[in-house]
C-alpha cells in the first residue's frame, strides 16, 4: 500500500508541475526568466488558473484549460495520497 501512496503523490506532483510549465511558457515554448526570477511565475499561474477555471466552466478548449485540469488533478491525487492509509 505505501508504494501505491508514493506512487500517486509522484503523479500528482507531475501534473501540478505540467500545468505550471504550461502556465509560464509563451506560445514557443520559452520562459523569461527575469519577469519570473523572485516570484516564479505565481501570478500568471493564478490569472492562468481563473482564465482556464472559466473555460472549462463555459466547455472550451484552450492553454489555459488544459493547464487548470493538470492542476486540479495534481491536487486531487495530493488529497487522495495523504488520505490512504
Amino acid at each position: 500500500m505505501e508504494n501505491f501512496k508514493i506512487a500517486v503523490l509522484i503523479a500528482g506532483s507531475l501534473f501540478i508541475l505540467f500545468g505550471y510549465l504550461r502556465f509560464i511558457t509563451d506560445d514557443s515554448g520559452n520562459v523569461n526568466l527575469n519577469n519570473y526570477r523572485f516570484t516564479g511565475g505565481i501570478l500568471l499561474v493564478i490569472s492562468g488558473m481563473v482564465d482556464g477555471t472559466r473555460d472549462i466552466a463555459k466547455r472550451l478548449r484552450s492553454k489555459n484549460a488544459l493547464s487548470a485540469i493538470a492542476i486540479y488533478l495534481g491536487i486531487l491525487l495530493f488529497y487522495i495520497g495523504f488520505s490512504i492509509q
